[in-house]
């Protein structure tokens, strides 16, 4: 079965600034997948005109399984993720990329990256 990519903020930032053809192609594939987080921390920010149309199109892609609260901080004390320098967005998208199946985690940010790749869940964007 097919692979999903939960696509962090920081690739999406980089898109809207210069348009990944890699994501595109995930994207006319039907592999993208996303998180309310994310979604929350792009209407923070500016993304493309129309700006509704952008972050609602965002929001329409399949929803990677979230975490609970309780989830999340079981899951940080036993895996021991805290003062890593990853904070509640990270970890809540590390533990919905383990959470969903057949689904790696695409990010830019080096912290985040290094524990995807310690739980496997690394997308290497070749």
């Amino acid at each position: 079965n097919l692979m999903n990519v939960l696509v962090d903020t920081s690739v999406w930032v980089c898109h809207f600034k210069t348009p990944n053809l890699h994501l595109q192609c995930l994207l006319l594939a039907d592999m993208v997948f996303t998180h309310p987080m994310i979604v929350l921390e792009l209407t923070c920010g500016t993304p493309p005109q129309p700006r509704l149309k952008t972050l609602q199109d965002i929001a329409l892609l399949s929803p990677a399984i979230s975490a609970t609260f309780e989830e999340l901080v079981q899951w940080i004390e036993r895996e021991k993720l805290y003062g890593l320098g990853c904070g509640l967005v990270d970890l809540s998208l590390l533990a919905a990329t383990q959470l969903t199946p057949n689904t790696k985690l695409w990010t830019l940010d080096k912290r985040l990256h290094q524990l995807a790749l310690r739980f496997k869940v690394a997308y290497q964007c070749q």
